[in-house]
């Protein structure tokens, strides 16, 4: 099974908010004063947001009814959050995408390479100080759901 279809079909298990419209990722990027990278962008077009087993991927999506909580977070409201906490101890191209529900945090790290697919997955937290834990969105949602995340 190649890498693409490998994250493809954990995605398509999980509950997914449904696409993002290219409105709603304009406008979440401006906010974060950040591009988000294209295998993100492409996430967010295809499943919003995701709620698997035992992990989830903050994205977008309609939060416009506030009658009920949401299943899944939303990336500009975790990153405004968790920017509350960090208080610029992290660079302003971090966007927090998941964690591991025990205090550490993982971003996708939004720094513009030379390779527009490209982008590392890094881990802050208790003992965690910016390490990679993926060099590709996919790699990281790939050991995320298989629990194979190494810190």
């Amino acid at each position: 099974m190649t890498i693409t279809n490998e994250y493809e079909s954990i995605l398509k298990k999980g509950t997914n908010a449904g696409p993002a419209t290219d409105e709603m990722i304009t406008a979440a990027e401006e906010q974060l004063s950040v591009p988000f990278p294209a295998s993100y962008r492409h996430f967010l077009k295809q499943y919003g947001a995701t709620m698997g087993v035992g992990f989830e991927i903050a994205g977008l999506f309609d939060s416009s009814d506030d009658s009920a909580p949401p299943m899944w977070r939303h990336v500009v409201k975790m990153s405004v959050q968790l920017g509350r906490v960090n208080q610029g101890h992290l660079p302003p191209t971090l966007v927090p995408i998941s964690d591991d529900g025990c205090g550490t945090t993982f971003y996708i790290d939004s720094a513009q390479r030379s390779d527009e697919t490209a982008c590392s997955i890094v881990a802050f937290g208790p003992g965690v100080d910016g390490k990679v834990m993926a060099n590709s969105f996919e790699e990281f949602v790939i050991r995320l759901a298989n629990d194979r995340l190494e810190f």
